[in-house]
């Protein structure tokens, strides 16, 4: 990933302070070298960490109070599985690592600045499309999509506006100062969010790309492993495994399947079965059956040992 995709603003005062409630550093210590060992796509944690943590702590307790049934599974490691709460608090760890690298640094203060720059330049830039001074598809290419690649959108914008400088001359609120600031602004948060081995300005920036980095492989090594969670509470609960299992992000419980009442129950009793139909088996081998059929159709696939 581009350093510049690691842009954040910063967590507030109340996320910060979820974080240090469940946030672990011994957890962060274990599970440094397997989230760094991760091959493939690393995604990058946008979500709520702590709301992650809960959900998997209850997920786990749901699983693990039947463990003797899946310890039987194919590929299952119950200890990892036991220990995923403990992976949350090391991302949560983690999180607040870059946090700290962020207060540290003079990040925060530039990432503000450069939104409050590129605002400025942008609503400029429309209002002098608007009156033709500038073309519509010249204020789309100075910026992308979207509001996270701040570095960019400064510095396709300062582009713009020395492109069309003597056009705009004596018609725009930017003035060449501002311009210029802009692209300052751009460069010193370029820096800050280099990768390893990058150009940098100075050698006493904080390499928030490394922090950011393991950050998201935290978050990755966490969905990973809580998959294979799920998977064992579909084994076990079947179609409700949701009620069991919360999916990391899940906020609200949610409803259970409607039991049908004693009248229906009564009426399906009297039905006669049509001819040539199979009854149904009630036995605990159906039940496996029924388990096996419904494994097959959510694709349940536990990893070789």
């Amino acid at each position: 990933m581009a350093g510049g995709q690691h842009a954040t603003a910063g967590l507030g005062p109340d996320d910060i302070a979820e974080l240090e409630a469940i946030g672990s550093e011994p957890g962060y210590d274990v599970f440094l070298v397997p989230a760094r060992a991760l091959e493939g796509a690393v995604e990058e944690c946008r979500s709520n960490i702590a709301l992650a943590f809960h959900n998997t702590k209850r997920g786990v307790e749901s699983v693990l109070a039947r463990e003797a049934e899946v310890a039987a599974l194919p590929g299952v490691n119950v200890e990892e599985l036991r220990e995923l709460p403990l992976l949350a608090q090391g991302l949560a760890w983690a999180a607040l690592r870059v946090q700290r690298d962020m207060r540290a640094s003079s990040f925060g203060t530039l990432f503000d600045r450069a939104q409050q720059l590129r605002r400025k330049l942008l609503k400029t830039a429309e209002a002098l499309a608007e009156a033709s001074f500038l073309t519509a598809a010249d204020v789309t290419a100075a910026h992308g999509e979207g509001h996270r690649d701040v570095v960019g959108d400064c510095l396709g914008l300062v582009a713009l506006f020395r492109r069309h400088e003597e056009k705009l001359a004596g018609r725009s609120p930017v003035t060449p100062e501002d311009v210029n600031e802009v692209e300052r602004v751009a460069q010193q948060l370029r820096a800050l969010l280099a990768a390893p081995g990058e150009a940098r300005d100075d050698g006493n920036s904080p390499l928030l790309f490394e922090a950011t980095e393991t950050r998201d492989r935290f978050w990755t090594l966490l969905t990973r492993r809580h998959d294979v969670l799920w998977r064992c509470g579909a084994w076990l609960f079947g179609r409700d495994v949701d009620m069991h299992v919360p999916p990391l992000l899940a906020r609200h419980p949610l409803v259970r399947a409607v039991e049908p009442t004693s009248i229906e129950r009564a009426k399906q009793q009297q039905t006669p079965a049509k001819r040539g139909a199979t009854p149904i088996d009630y036995a605990p081998d159906s039940n496996v059956r029924s388990k096996v059929r419904f494994m097959v159709k959510v694709g349940f696939d536990f990893p070789s040992r």
